[in-house]
């Protein structure tokens, strides 16, 4: 019976930290898997093995005395999402703005990498991860390509900021 309520609580974790990271518990499970291709660094799914390796130590003879069993897989479980997360999400921060600042952008709006994760995907355009003007163009991040493509005319008017549009004199038509 313990064994289960030790499993449920790790569960329960879980699915608590996964939602307040990415917004949803399923969305890891799926970056991970089938939609491994959004994110275009190379290398990342090895840094995300790397963090969960090295997040068993829970169970190590040395945390023997330091975390309670009933408590080992919920710790392993939290260490297991905290750390590939915060590795592969520091690295993508990084290459992103390395890219705005080789860009030479007029202005720039960033999200970060781990804002990210719990706004996108969306089933609409409502959400960049980062948005540059350059000389009245508008563009946006993409962390599949790991580049800037220009924003599309018809979703300039939900995503670009109002005061880059009215600088650059563009006009949103309403119905």
């Amino acid at each position: 019976m313990m064994r289960l309520v030790t499993l449920a609580l790790a569960a329960l974790t879980y699915g608590w930290l996964a939602s307040v990271l990415f917004g949803d518990p399923v969305k890891p499970l799926a970056l991970a898997t089938f939609w491994s291709e959004r994110l275009g660094l190379a290398h990342w799914r090895l840094l995300a093995a790397l963090g969960i390796a090295v997040s068993a130590v829970v169970f190590a003879q040395p945390f023997r005395n330091v975390v309670p069993d009933a408590l080992r897989p919920s710790a392993f479980v939290i260490v297991a999402v905290l750390l590939p997360t915060a590795l592969v999400g520091v690295l993508a921060d990084r290459v992103r703005h390395r890219a705005v600042e080789a860009f030479g952008a007029d202005a720039v709006e960033e999200q970060s990498f781990f804002t990210s994760l719990s706004e996108a995907p969306k089933d609409f355009q409502f959400f960049l991860h980062t948005a540059v003007v350059k000389d009245c163009r508008f563009y946006a991040w993409s962390y599949r390509d790991l580049a800037f493509y220009a924003i599309p005319l018809d979703a300039i008017g939900n995503v670009v900021p109002q005061a880059w549009r009215k600088r650059c004199g563009f006009e949103v038509e309403r119905p």
